[in-house]
């Protein structure tokens, strides 16, 4: 089965066994996605989370950091975890082997 389990500890994930580093905003996307597991989790939110309030964030940095996030999370991995529910946002889906961040 495919696992990841993240560590706050590091900012890194383990998957299937092997570390993989995450920026710090990476980080934050997925244990925040995490968090709200297999519910949508709209753009606003997330910019929310991750940058401040006042904080002018370019309209494509979340979706370069998803990118990111993705291919990181892809690496030995056959299915994957960040769907986009287009029009809508976000959803970490399948977190039933995932256990609950530390």
């Amino acid at each position: 089965m495919e696992k990841i389990k993240l560590n706050r500890s590091n900012l890194e994930i383990v998957k299937n066994s092997k570390k993989v580093k995450l920026t710090r905003k990476e980080f934050q996307l997925l244990e925040f996605l995490f968090l709200n597991k297999n519910r949508v989790v709209n753009r606003l939110s997330i910019l929310e989370y991750l940058w401040d309030f006042d904080v002018t964030v370019k309209t494509n940095t979340l979706e370069v950091h998803v990118a990111s996030l993705r291919k990181k999370l892809a690496l030995n991995l056959r299915r994957e975890f960040i769907k986009t529910i287009h029009g809508l946002g976000y959803m970490f889906t399948d977190s039933s082997n995932i256990p609950e961040p530390h």
